[in-house]
């Protein structure tokens, strides 16, 4: 979940402590409790970290002042030792001449460090990383070179792992290896330089051209040269850079205070591109799942609700129950029980959540199933371990809490269902025609509620800002909705927020309202919305303020409500079964514009980070 960026070069132009220092500040999605540096120059190692955002560590100790044409840094998310300045990384070895950070988790760090404190060495961090660098430094002295005692220490860990090391005697190259933990290279020619990174943002101003690492192998980087190795043979690999089709104002802030307000922005525009994605890849992807006989659908976090909203758009329009699991509990769930001819759906915006690749392993090695993403960058972990793919055109998303990829989640999700509908025959041409229509005035209607509705919510979500406890409730399609509305206003805001199917609410959530507890509910007028009144009027009666998302035209549940979110789609049966893909999006604005009220700052809520690759 770390941020990692390293830069290898000769050019004396290039200021690398800086670029370093930029690059990690693009990574902070990533995680920002604590952040540092290291650069070789004159065969020594330079040092500087701290715990703390970057902004404020290089405030202290000047990281722009390091000297070096080769060094790494990193910025992390705490797992191993509380964040504090001696667990940041880089991490030294007893001679202050090999330096190693790392993303991921090794397993078997309490060993290692017991065996290497034996031999005699010194641990000055409470982390799982510094033992690799011990490990190296131990293989050095036993004659090995650098990349040769990488691997051999790689051969002692356990776990996953996205490392970069580097060695004050080895001062034209850096070592870099992965599994199950992304690593990605990128190559400057222009500039003369390599770089690696955890995510193509840290490069991405600087160069387009990259070239992933993948599981199981290792690089060595030189100033003009990536050498590639299987770890688990040592055998070169030989592997083709690609073009990243990002521009590079998609990675910058252009203006906006937050990167999650730019990205809530950009949610109409990527809607519409997904939803003109190449048809072959919509026909390829729906064919592998009519071919099945057992669907399920999997993902972590706001891609599960994104799973949920698919499940009923598939059951609407495929005619086809697929069961959502979230991925950290997909190996139990299915133990010894998923049957034959099975696909399996993951959703992901990095394609490298551990839970969900885990998943997907274990399905595909266990029962053979076959296994569809949906995901929003090429080259990820997930994309090789997938028999179909669909890109999400969300592009880089740097805000911690996810938006555009929801979005374009939901979007090609609806797409296999309605096309799956259509290679089955189960829905005459002008139904679907007119469903493909509405599908096209989606974007329109966001791009409403952005341009004429995001005031109203904002002056909303300051009124209710401070509220402690909220209930987002909804039914049928919309509980995704309600789901994914309570996780952006609690990841964001910090309030405490439960979702339920609001037919749940009287078996046990009520019993918590009292006068004034805000109730947010999702209601679109599609067939359950009479049944949805019945459960404002019980909270309504002990006293709830009812807050309800609901079409612009909308009569009943307005007079009910004391505030209401209204949603500017046509009256329309065919814009109202595609609600998943409109009633979410303010739900997200109100949750934006609430921790701007509370003075949070929305791209780096407190104990998360974007890419989560720790079981």
């Amino acid at each position: 979940m770390c941020g990692i960026f390293g830069i290898v070069t000769q050019s004396k132009d290039l200021p690398v402590a800086k670029l370093i220092r930029e690059g990690l500040q693009r990574l902070e999605y990533r995680g920002y409790d604590s952040a540092g540096i290291v650069m070789i120059s004159d065969h020594k190692l330079h040092l500087k970290k701290d715990a703390g955002r970057i902004n404020d560590i290089n405030a202290k100790l000047h990281f722009d002042e390091m000297p070096g044409l080769i060094g790494m840094g990193h910025t992390r998310w705490a797992t191993h030792g509380p964040p504090i300045a001696k667990n940041a990384h880089p991490h030294l070895d007893c001679t202050g001449k090999i330096a190693v950070i790392h993303n991921g988790i090794l397993e078997n760090f309490q060993q290692l460090r017991k065996e290497l404190s034996a031999r005699g060495h010194i641990f000055k961090s409470d982390t799982d990383t510094e033992a690799v660098s011990h490990l190296v430094e131990e293989l050095i002295k036993k004659g090995l070179n650098l990349r040769e005692a990488a691997l051999e220490a790689i051969k002692c860990c356990e776990g996953a792992f996205g490392l970069v090391i580097c060695a004050a005697d080895h001062p034209d190259s850096i070592i870099v290896a992965r599994r199950e933990s992304p690593l990605v290279i990128g190559i400057d020619k222009a500039r003369g330089a390599i770089y690696a990174a955890s995510d193509i943002p840290a490069f991405l101003p600087l160069t387009r051209t990259a070239l992933i690492l993948n599981d199981n192998e290792m690089a060595e980087l030189k100033p003009d040269q990536v050498d590639i190795y299987d770890l688990l043979t040592d055998k070169p690999v030989k592997r083709d850079s690609y073009e990243v089709e990002w521009s590079i104002d998609a990675a910058e802030k252009g203006g906006y205070p937050y990167f999650m307000l730019k990205e809530l922005h950009e949610v109409p525009a990527k809607v519409k591109a997904q939803i003109h994605i190449p048809q072959s890849d919509i026909d390829a992807f729906a064919k592998a799942i009519i071919g099945a006989s057992h669907f399920y659908i999997t993902a972590a976090g706001t891609a599960y609700h994104a799973c949920l909203a698919g499940k009923a758009l598939f059951a609407r329009f495929a005619k086809i129950f697929v069961k959502p699991i979230l991925c950290s509990e997909f190996r139990d769930e299915l133990r010894d029980c998923m049957k034959p001819n099975s696909v399996v759906i993951a959703v992901s915006q990095s394609g490298e959540t551990l839970d969900t690749l885990e998943a997907v392993r274990y399905a595909r090695e266990k029962y053979n199933a076959k296994v569809c993403s949906v995901v929003n960058v090429v080259g990820s972990s997930l994309t090789r371990y997938s028999d179909h793919v669909i890109i999400t055109t969300a592009g880089p998303e740097i805000a911690v809490a996810s938006q555009k990829a929801y979005n374009t989640q939901v979007s090609a999700l609806c797409l296999i269902a309605l096309r799956i509908a259509e290679l089955q025959g189960q829905m005459p041409v002008d139904v679907s025609q007119k469903y493909r229509e509405a599908l096209n005035g989606v974007p329109a209607v966001l791009e409403k509620i952005r341009t004429e509705h995001e005031q109203k919510i904002k002056k909303l979500a300051e009124k209710y800002a401070k509220k402690p406890n909220f209930y987002f409730l909804a039914r049928g399609a919309s509980v995704a909705a309600a789901a994914e509305g309570a996780l952006k206003f609690k990841e964001i805001s910090y309030s405490h927020t439960e979702a339920y199917a609001a037919g749940e609410s009287k078996h046990g959530p009520i019993a918590l309202i009292v006068k004034d507890f805000p109730v947010i509910f999702v209601a679109p007028p599609d067939d359950t919305y009479e049944r949805l009144i019945g459960n404002i009027m019980e909270m309504k009666a002990r006293g709830a303020t009812i807050i309800a998302t609901v079409a612009e035209y909308d009569e009943k549940i307005t007079e009910l409500a004391t505030d209401t979110i209204r949603i500017p789609h046509p009256k329309d049966e065919y814009y109202v079964n595609l609600s998943p893909l409109m009633y979410t999006y303010p739900l997200q604005i109100f949750a934006y514009y609430a921790a701007v009220h509370n003075g949070h700052d929305p791209d780096k809520p407190r104990n998360l980070a974007k890419s989560v690759t720790v079981k």
